[in-house]
């Protein structure tokens, strides 16, 4: 059996998911995978490396599809913004369980802890874009989205785990507030 390094990557999210930080060692996941520690070391050079392309993962796979709402083309802000808290409803292009098992992992670690900072503001960016598309001025535009994304960040840290038909029935009225207006 021939692993890559993204067959060990995705063993280490799923390792960090499940148990933290310390649940991704090369140990763990070698006995995981039914492979030998020295297929981990063809590979990475050091769990440090395995580390750091865990972030890198979580960035792509967790950011991409934001980016990719906020950038839609011919698309009107309203449009952008339903894409976005669809994203966070349907949970099949972001996974809110691995932001949290990185948010968990960035309370130990100053590191992790900068590069959550950094994609949060990121995020918030791409919301804010949003909201200056949807034609309010920057510092409103800017406070709809820390608002819009510190309650979907919120809603997860609290675990409330509605049901995701409740929360599509919540949707009109989460638009009507988070944009400031009704929406059709």
């Amino acid at each position: 059996m021939s692993l890559g390094p993204q067959d060990w990557v995705a063993a280490a999210r799923s390792a960090l998911i499940a148990g933290g930080v310390d649940r991704v060692k090369v140990d763990i996941l070698a006995r995981t995978l039914h492979i030998s520690r020295g297929s981990f070391y063809w590979h990475f050079a050091s769990r440090e490396a395995l580390l750091a392309a865990l972030l890198e993962d979580w960035h792509a796979r967790n950011t991409a599809p934001f980016v990719a709402a906020s950038k839609r083309t011919n698309h009107s802000g309203v449009e952008k913004f339903q894409a976005v808290v669809d994203l966070w409803v349907e949970e099949n292009q972001y996974d809110p369980a691995y932001d949290a098992a990185v948010r968990d992992w960035a309370r130990t670690d100053k590191r992790v802890a900068h590069l959550v900072r950094k994609v949060d503001r990121e995020r918030i960016g791409l919301l804010s874009q949003i909201f200056r598309d949807l034609g309010y001025d920057e510092e409103d535009a800017d406070i709809r989205a820390r608002v819009s994304y510190f309650h979907q960040v919120g809603y997860y840290a609290l675990g409330l785990g509605e049901s995701k038909t409740q929360r599509r029935k919540l949707v009109p009225l989460y638009l009507r507030v988070l944009l400031g207006r009704d929406e059709k």
